[in-house]
């Protein structure tokens, strides 16, 4: 976490964040459509008893009809992704925004560089209705950032290793086609994309894929702390034995995957060495360990943590006229199919080319 608060300057572009919350709370409609439900199946009741006393059998006398039960609301966390909430659920929503003001407040009263905390800063914003996140994530972009780049962070998603958010940032500034419009940081489902993209659309496509990966010399970083042997990934967090297993295994699988071949493929094509540490770059000619990180085209609008011009949210993402997210849904419900019809309509590098997203590897 102390890597995300060095991630979070004003050099960055990151001098403050807020933390939108949708309001959750139990309405009387909600109390009211309860006590219609209970009142249905008590009238249901009695008319059983009322068969029952005539000779009609109901096949139990403890039967009772069930309300309806949806797919859509079929389980709690759909529910929740409705706007449907139970009091309690409601109860304790109330009390976790208490806790994450109270938390925000006494990190930024914290002297610092003493106390370091990544809710330094930061302010919780509440919204007066449920919008859902896209909607949530849009307000706050339009009335509450003033940075000309944003780190998107969904609460249940955290760091599990230092992350290179500073030089991300740092290449997107310096890109000179003003390309980089979306970076999103790698996690299990994409980090492998080259070879699930393979996998999906054949040889054509993927060499296009491989000829669209870039390679900033702001991501060349040093310190050996990236690449096979980085020193971030053998401190990354693991709360169990069975978990920093999986995340071993997860690194033997990389290695052998397409993703890492074709990096090392590239390495020896600019004759550059995968084991006595990368040089080139800003590195320079100095063998310090460094490792060239590279930025590849996904298909896929990951809401996941991302960093992003803040200017391509409010002017293309959230533009009206595109209608590409909708109140109560996730962004990358409507915009990841969007962007593939325009890949076939147009192309890979055409089609992906208006909305330029990659993920860091």
């Amino acid at each position: 976490r102390d890597e995300e608060e060095d991630g979070f300057n004003n050099s960055n572009g990151f001098n403050s964040r807020r933390i939108s919350c949708d309001s959750a709370t139990a309405s009387n409609s909600n109390q009211s459509f309860n006590n219609n439900n209970i009142d249905k199946n008590d009238n249901n009741r009695n008319n059983n008893d009322k068969n029952n006393s005539n000779g009609i059998n109901s096949g139990s006398n403890h039967s009772e009809s069930k309300p309806t039960i949806t797919r859509k609301h079929a389980n709690i966390k759909q529910a929740l992704r409705s706007g449907i909430t139970t009091v309690d659920q409601a109860k304790n929503y109330i009390e976790f925004k208490t806790a994450l003001r109270k938390l925000c407040e006494d990190a930024t009263r914290a002297p610092y560089p003493q106390v370091k905390s990544p809710f330094r800063n930061a302010e919780v914003v509440e919204l007066e209705e449920r919008h859902g996140y896209g909607f949530a994530l849009r307000h706050a972009l339009l009335h509450c950032i003033n940075t000309p780049y944003v780190c998107v962070i969904q609460h249940d998603r955290t760091f599990m290793r230092p992350a290179p958010v500073a030089e991300v940032v740092d290449a997107m500034r310096n890109d000179p086609t003003e390309k980089i419009k979306y970076v999103g940081m790698s996690m299990k489902s994409n980090l492998m994309y080259y070879d699930i993209f393979g996998g999906k659309y054949g040889k054509k496509a993927i060499d296009e894929l491989r000829s669209m990966i870039l390679r900033p010399e702001s991501l060349c970083i040093g310190g050996g702390v990236y690449g096979p042997n980085g020193s971030s990934s053998r401190h990354m967090t693991a709360d169990s034995k069975k978990v920093r297993q999986n995340l071993e295994s997860l690194v033997e699988t990389y290695r052998g995957s397409m993703q890492h071949i074709t990096y090392k493929e590239w390495l020896q094509s600019v004759g550059r060495s995968t084991t006595a540490g990368d040089s080139g770059g800003r590195c320079g000619n100095v063998h310090q360990n460094c490792h060239q990180l590279s930025l590849t085209p996904t298909l896929f609008w990951y809401d996941n943590t991302h960093i992003v011009q803040t200017s391509h949210y409010r002017d293309f993402v959230f533009d009206p006229k595109h209608k590409m997210v909708a109140r109560g849904g996730f962004v990358e419900d409507k915009l990841s199919p969007a962007m593939i019809r325009n890949v076939e309509r147009f192309g890979l590098r055409e089609g992906h080319g208006r909305f330029w997203m990659l993920f860091v590897g």
